[in-house]
């Protein structure tokens, strides 16, 4: 229970069962509809590896997700990427759920009992989940998979707790509930580390509560314990790594690699690095992220809710606030393109305000002497927000026809001949790929780079295990670039211009002592460190590498091409991105043979796929 049992009616305990059932439904219903089958762009493939062979995910590591994960994988559903897209679905629902008895939780006048206490608490409560359930960001996040989903749902129980304490602290119970809030939020860390954005609030909180006696002995030793305790979840990252799972992101078996994978130091040039324009941008950037959540039509309803905050509870809107402007303050400074989902704290947030703005409104149609006509044609007004919502973004949501990423990295393989190396710069061509070679086994024999991933030492170990002939070949090359960039990793003096030297001087080593026995190909976006030394031959979705210009006969394969051009089927803008790979290489294979007067392959090739070419992919 959220109070004791004699606060509520049996009433009112039945419409909360109903409510509660009614949004599980709702939620099901719309996110299953909606709910991807496939792959998605960014660190779909990956993760979904990682979940089914306990790998070691890329910074910060994910054992939390990755175990939780891998119970997914076990389930009788489908394939493997529908069920760990199923485990973000759920775990959407159940923070959607969480999110409703926060709204619960939050109503200081439960003790009202009156005919119409569905009418005037459990509704707004109910349409400000469905509210939030509708938000694209958090839709985006129930629907395929990726880490945020879990994040999302322990960010609420963490919040739920931090009230449900606060609300009997000074009852028996109440150090019981402290000391379960502070295990899940230090369990939480071993899913997304942007959770420490809580600890400001937390401690404020914590702080306004016990006062000077939050230091006490006797509090303090049993927080820090638990605290220390839910953080052993990152036991599992040494502990699997030493058993060298196919994917060992960081290696993080010494405590050097393990303090570098955990704190994800690769990533930090990124962070608090841009300048006061960059600031401004990305603040404005976050404001049309808001709005596009919560179109401003829903701006009165947060302000109430501010409102009602400071008439009765200024300590809670102070925790709330601080917790709402630490995740827009390190949104804004991390110079990443998918920041979306870092946001996501801030909105929860402003769902929050929302959820009491609607109560205070319907407190007032209670309270007020309007005819029973009138307020009902309110309440129904208000309904009909999260159905215009559901219908706004319905569309922009939904994945169910999405096969894009697979169908990517499928006609990639169906572009290269046997043994294929391949070298790459595109996460979004690579990520998918490792779900079709070690989940779906398909392609063993080419051998894939990434040369981004190539420029840390623990991938070598990768290379190693899974290319052996290519890494004996490279050996000399592959273990000087390692001895050069030993100083950077562990944050020694060190010359970029040495490091940058050997990793050029591995990489053409990867394919000059290679390419009289394997077929060598250019998969790198923009300008490729190889041009000068190869000539590129487009061949299907990829350059081919030969060492002269001459016309190469090569077999154009048969492309999956599922949903490119309906305009049914959604795609943002990343999307559309990485799908302009294929009219850009028919066109460049077209040039090619029109090149060497190849008229008739020009006409059939340019025939095939002639929608392709001439139509823009919306």
């Amino acid at each position: 229970m959220i109070l004791p049992k004699e606060t509520y009616p049996v009433s009112y305990n039945i419409r909360i069962i109903k409510a509660v059932l009614a949004i599980l439904a709702i939620d099901l219903t719309v996110y299953l509809l909606t709910l991807s089958p496939s792959l998605q762009f960014i660190d779909s493939g990956e993760l979904a590896v990682v979940c089914k062979t306990l790998g070691i995910a890329h910074p910060t590591g994910y054992p939390l997700y990755t175990l939780l994960g891998r119970l997914f994988t076990l389930l009788p559903l489908k394939d493997i990427i529908f069920r760990v897209n199923f485990m973000s679905l759920l775990f959407i629902c159940g923070g959607n759920l969480i999110l409703f008895l926060i709204f619960l939780n939050l109503d200081q006048s439960l003790s009202r009992r009156k005919e119409n206490l569905k009418l005037v608490e459990i509704w707004p409560a109910f349409l400000a989940t469905l509210i939030f359930s509708f938000t694209p960001t958090l839709w985006s996040q129930a629907i395929s998979n990726e880490v945020y989903a879990l994040n999302v749902l322990l960010f609420e129980l963490i919040l739920l707790l931090v009230f449900i304490w606060r609300n009997s602290w000074r009852e028996p119970g109440g150090e019981r509930t402290l000391c379960l809030l502070i295990f899940i939020y230090a369990l939480s860390f071993g899913n997304h580390m942007s959770t420490v954005l809580l600890s400001p609030a937390l401690i404020f909180m914590l702080i306004i509560t016990y006062g000077r006696t939050v230091f006490s002995t006797k509090r303090l030793i049993p927080i820090l314990c638990l605290f220390f305790l839910g953080l052993t979840i990152y036991i599992f990252l040494p502990v699997r790594s030493s058993l060298n799972p196919i994917m060992d992101w960081g290696n993080p078996e010494s405590w050097s690699t393990f303090k570098r994978h955990v704190t994800g130091w690769q990533y930090q040039v990124w962070m608090f690095a841009g300048s006061t324009d960059i600031l401004i941008s990305n603040f404005k950037n976050f404001i049309r992220l808001f709005f596009h959540q919560f179109p401003l039509y829903l701006l009165p309803l947060s302000v109430l809710g501010i409102w009602r905050f400071i008439i009765s509870d200024r300590k809670i809107l102070v925790f709330l606030s601080i917790t709402f402007f630490a995740h827009v303050f390190y949104g804004i400074n991390y110079q990443i393109p998918d920041i979306d989902a870092y946001y996501l704290g801030a909105f929860i947030v402003n769902a929050i305000f929302i959820g009491r703005g609607l109560d205070f409104i319907f407190q007032l149609i209670e309270n007020s002497k309007i005819k029973k006509r009138v307020s009902h044609a309110i309440v129904i007004l208000f309904i009909l927000i999260p159905l215009f919502l559901f219908e706004k973004n319905y569309f922009p949501a939904d994945r169910s026809q999405d096969h894009f990423a697979y169908d990517l990295a499928s006609n990639l393989m169906r572009s290269v001949k046997k043994d294929a190396i391949i070298v790459t710069n595109d996460w979004d061509h690579y990520s998918p790929w490792l779900y079709l070679r070690y989940v779906d086994f398909k392609r063993p024999d080419v051998k894939y780079l990434d040369v981004e991933l190539c420029r840390r030492s623990w991938y070598f170990n990768y290379v190693k295990q899974n290319y052996a002939d290519l890494y004996r070949k490279s050996e000399n090359e592959i273990d000087r670039f390692v001895q050069e960039v030993y100083p950077f990793e562990n944050r020694r003096p060190f010359n970029s211009q040495i490091i940058e030297n050997a990793y050029v001087n591995m990489l053409g080593s990867f394919l000059s002592k290679n390419f009289t026995t394997q077929p060598l190909y250019d998969d790198i976006i923009g300008e490729s460190k190889f041009e000068k030394m190869y000539i590129k031959v487009p061949e299907g979705m990829i350059f081919s590498l030969e060492d002269s210009l001459q016309y190469y006969p090569y077999d154009f394969p048969d492309l999956e091409l599922r949903g490119i051009m309906d305009k049914n089927v959604y795609k943002e803008d990343r999307t559309l991105f990485n799908l302009n790979r294929y009219p850009f290489m028919i066109d460049s294979r077209l040039k090619y043979l029109s090149y060497f007067k190849m008229e008739k392959e020009v006409e059939v090739l340019r025939g095939r796929y002639a929608r392709l070419l001439s139509e823009p992919m919306r």
